[in-house]
């Protein structure tokens, strides 16, 4: 699927090159999107519509019945909720932060009592001890970004104990306890491969771009890509790098890699928020940049196929920061209403870019250097009627 063209006002470019889309792969062939039961589902899933269970395709942890499905507050709001964060040095934990904080704040039913912030971004036991310290405080509620959603599972287990549900913010936390809020970064990342490969025929070769490997986002974006190569027996994996979700890092990662590969390769696939770093490696070099899975594209890379529509394919996904924090905080104002969340993960998939919807997304200004995220005008993450299908009832 080439990207086409998009003018300033919408509009298809009169000049650009006349692409038709690809005929979609049959199931199990390459370029199809692998078919794979979410991880010890136990029936769980069985309650909600099937529109939203088919975004669970492949999800990596347990999906299991809430422990907070029958839970009702003690009290009346304002209620008092506690955060713990990682460190805000990047625009996407900054943006999803500050939209959980005005959109708790805005409901006018909730008072933050605390916000703790470990030192770094792999200060592991910093923030564990951090979490354990709110437990302490006995808020109402607990929601966090975990750094490491395994370990913090028994801090949540043990809030859960104290009466004190904890909303786990994008990294799913694999317990009952919690409710997690994010989208299926295995499925996004299989549904991206597979259209890479069908861009590539279904032969080639590929270069991925991890983002920090051992992490639980970087684990599942692997899993999802080579999930969907697996269909593809043609396409052989070239290379594997590390980026660090820093575009200055892919560009120096990849450019290193095509040195000792001058012959290159046929696709690219990255873990998330790179895809500027591996474009611009190749920009470096005068090398045409190969069919792309960009997860979390940024202005940049859709720039960059708005202006490049006849000889590059990109395969974006949108991650929306205000919108996803809107979204958790809604997540979290149900629960506190008693709503009864039917299960630990509320899961969706982002709006994938391609040349069907490229023109709806580019916006007039936005320049091939820009690294922040690209979102549609009307990208909401998650709409308030899907969230209130992963409720037992709608107060809100």
């Amino acid at each position: 699927m080439t990207t086409v063209a998009a003018c300033a006002d919408g509009s298809n470019s009169a000049d650009a090159p006349s692409v038709k889309p690809q005929k979609s792969a049959a199931p199990g062939e390459c370029g199809s999107v692998p078919k794979i039961a979410p991880k010890g589902s136990s029936g769980a899933l069985a309650s909600l519509p099937a529109s939203a269970a088919a975004n669970y395709n492949g999800f990596t942890q347990p999906v299991q019945a809430s422990a907070w499905k029958d839970w009702k507050p003690s009290h009346d709001g304002p209620y008092k909720v506690a955060l713990s964060w990682p460190p805000r040095n990047n625009s996407f934990v900054t943006d999803v932060y500050n939209s959980v904080k005005k959109t708790l704040t805005a409901s006018g039913n909730v008072t933050i009592t605390k916000e703790l912030t470990p030192s770094s971004p792999a200060d592991v036991p910093g923030q564990l001890q951090q979490i354990n310290q709110l437990i302490g405080d006995k808020p109402d509620m607990i929601i966090t970004q975990p750094i490491a959603p395994g370990p913090s599972a028994k801090l949540m287990d043990a809030a859960a104990k104290a009466g004190i549900p904890v909303v786990s913010a994008w990294n799913p936390t694999p317990t009952a306890s919690a409710v997690s809020v994010g989208l299926n970064n295995f499925l996004q990342a299989a549904t991206s491969a597979a259209k890479v490969a069908q861009a590539m025929g279904g032969k080639g070769s590929v270069l991925m771009v991890h983002g920090i490997p051992g992490i639980q986002q970087d684990a599942d974006a692997m899993a999802g890509f080579k999930a969907a190569l697996k269909l593809c027996p043609d396409i052989k994996v070239a290379g594997e790098v590390t980026g660090s979700y820093v575009n200055a890092a892919t560009k120096a990662a990849v450019l290193q890699f095509l040195s000792t590969h001058p012959k290159g390769v046929d696709g690219v696939l990255q873990a998330g928020v790179m895809g500027l770093g591996v474009i611009n490696a190749y920009k470096q070099l005068g090398k045409e940049v190969p069919p792309l899975a960009d997860l979390g594209s940024s202005h940049g890379t859709v720039a960059y196929a708005h202006q490049n529509a006849s000889n590059y394919q990109g395969f974006g996904t949108s991650t929306p920061n205000k919108a996803i924090g809107v979204s958790i905080a809604k997540v979290a104002l149900k629960i506190l209403a008693g709503d009864g969340p039917k299960v630990n993960h509320v899961i969706t998939q982002p709006v994938y870019i391609t040349s069907e919807n490229l023109d709806k997304i580019y916006q007039n200004g936005w320049a091939t250097t820009d690294s922040a995220e690209a979102a549609g005008k009307t990208d909401d993450f998650m709409s308030d009627a899907y969230i209130a299908e992963f409720f037992k009832k709608s107060s809100r």
